[in-house]
């Protein structure tokens, strides 16, 4: 059983060309970073589109979320509308894995595939093979996509730092240069432990089926 996920770059025909290079790149090292966290392989197709197949299922939310948390804290200044990417995550059996995602198969890929064409509006989403867990989760990740959609660069940068390093907020603090006053502001704006609250939940709950 792994975890897929299937996301495309929001508005991505409107990120001026001389950007394009940037978000590429700015990709590529989240990628690089969280694999540090848990095995994931992936891929970009189509320029703005990508493919994270994860092999601990719990964690995939995580790095749904982590990915959306690190494009948004590192949107160029100049940049008037953050980085971001619908995301729709899968949970469940890959049957067929080949070199390259995109032709890999398994129930994974078709919920993680079928989620992602039923986004509408919503920028996250899950779907696994068991309706009691999802049931719950369409509820829990509608309140978590909210509050990650109004995510600003400075609490999406507090919340990947904290999901991704084993830091204090007085340790965050000296790391950003900030006063502790304001890194916790910015935990609490940004809903941190409510987040973090949330993935806990989906790893307890996925780990308990497996």
């Amino acid at each position: 059983m792994k975890g897929i996920i299937t996301g495309d770059i929001i508005n991505s025909t409107a990120i001026p060309i001389e950007h394009r290079r940037k978000l590429l790149s700015t990709i590529e090292s989240i990628a690089k970073e969280l694999q540090t966290l848990t095995p994931f392989k992936y891929e970009m197709f189509r320029g703005d589109s990508f493919q994270i197949m994860v092999e601990k299922p719990e964690k995939a939310m995580c790095i749904a979320v982590l990915v959306k948390a690190g494009l948004k804290s590192r949107t160029p200044e100049e940049c008037k509308i953050l980085w971001d990417a619908r995301i729709a995550v899968g949970i469940g059996d890959v049957n067929y894995e080949d070199d390259k995602l995109v032709t890999s198969d398994g129930e994974a890929f078709h919920f993680s595939g079928w989620e992602f064409d039923e986004l509408g509006k919503r920028n996250l989403s899950i779907r696994t093979r068991w309706e009691d867990i999802n049931d719950e989760l369409n509820v829990s990740t509608a309140f978590a996509n909210d509050i990650i959609d109004n995510w600003t660069r400075n609490q999406a940068q507090i919340v990947y730092i904290s999901l991704t390093q084993n830091l204090t907020q007085k340790e965050i603090a000296l790391k950003l240069g900030k006063t502790k006053q304001n890194i916790s502001k910015l935990f609490s704006s940004a809903r941190e432990v409510l987040i973090r609250i949330y993935l806990k939940r989906i790893e307890h709950v996925i780990n308990s089926k497996k």
